[in-house]
């Protein structure tokens, strides 16, 4: 009945370290554009640690795309 509930999402998880944050804005900045992106489930990014992490399908997406989105906001993939 339910089961959309029991199916295990099928993804990758990359964590990137992100240089030119100044304040948590532009960590929320970040999460959205990434999760804006057409095979991403899920986008956390901390200014404090300077680490994105993203779940994401690479049947839809490459990591080179990802880091395309951070990079075209302004900042560093490292």
């Amino acid at each position: 009945m339910f089961s959309f509930l029991n199916k295990k999402q099928s993804g990758e998880k990359i964590r990137l370290k992100v240089d030119g944050m100044h304040c948590t804005s532009c960590s929320m900045n970040i999460d959205g554009e990434l999760e804006d992106t057409a095979g991403v489930s899920s986008a956390t990014t901390s200014y404090a640690t300077g680490v994105t992490e993203i779940e994401f399908d690479k049947t839809k997406v490459s990591e080179d795309e990802l880091k395309g989105v951070i990079t075209k906001l302004g900042y560093t993939v490292k």
